[in-house]
């Protein structure tokens, strides 16, 4: 039942607005107890989808309202994200939180650190031809540079929607040889620009990284959907 509603709001099948049956019609409908129609819109209400009112029944909340940050509403959201909005907020937040905790980690990376991102890089470089392995180990590359920059609760915020990202085709198709290349460029620059101490120049490298691949893989599948309309 949670799952279903979650993905009928989502979805946009239940617009904004829609009032819900009433919970025996629910608890009929999905076959399930009372106590779980209950806990289940309580869940419903906590992620920001539904508004329970009493006296006034349960209303399909507006987008604006719902908890992107709830890993049932994140993956519901990317999923049916065709025009790839919700992609594009991810990678902004991404962006702007990498790119700071990248220039905090130039200001504090130990020698001992910085061997441990060129021994991550030398990882990847031995993957170029192993392309599901390059990217599990592109996480890794990307993780010593967050827990460098010492930002606990930044990271935690990128290791929590950042998955969900990932887990979409949309976001991250299967890459072919020259995607893994060119993405190889990116890591080294970037690596360069920290081992020079370089805050800014380590702030732009990830930066161009980031969004220089959304971007391509974005206007790659706007194409491709396009021509199969």
């Amino acid at each position: 039942m949670l799952q279903t509603l979650t993905e009928n709001i989502v979805s946009g099948e239940l617009a904004p607005g829609t009032t819900l049956p009433t919970n025996p019609e629910l608890g009929v409908a999905f076959g399930v107890s009372r106590t779980v129609v209950r806990e289940s819109l309580k869940l419903l209400e906590e992620k920001g989808l539904i508004r329970v009112r009493q006296g006034q029944g349960t209303t399909v909340a507006p987008a604006s309202q719902w908890n992107l940050l709830d890993p049932m509403v994140l993956e519901a959201a990317i999923r049916f994200d065709e025009k790839l909005e919700i992609l594009d907020d991810l990678v902004d937040v991404r962006v702007g939180l990498e790119c700071l905790m990248t220039r905090r980690a130039v200001e504090k990376i130990t020698d001992e650190q910085l061997e441990e991102l060129h021994d991550a890089l030398n990882h990847l470089e031995s993957l170029l031809d192993r392309p599901d392995d390059y990217v599990l180990a592109d996480i890794e590359y990307h993780d010593v540079i967050l827990r460098t920059s010492g930002n606990k609760l930044g990271r935690s915020i990128i290791r929590t929607v950042h998955p969900y990202a990932r887990a979409s085709t949309r976001y991250n198709p299967q890459m072919r040889r020259a995607e893994i290349a060119a993405s190889h460029e990116g890591h080294v620059a970037i690596y360069e620009r920290i081992a020079a101490r370089d805050p800014e120049g380590a702030f732009l490298a990830m930066q161009d990284h980031i969004m220089g691949s959304w971007l391509e893989r974005r206007n790659a599948r706007l194409a491709q959907h396009r021509s199969n309309a």
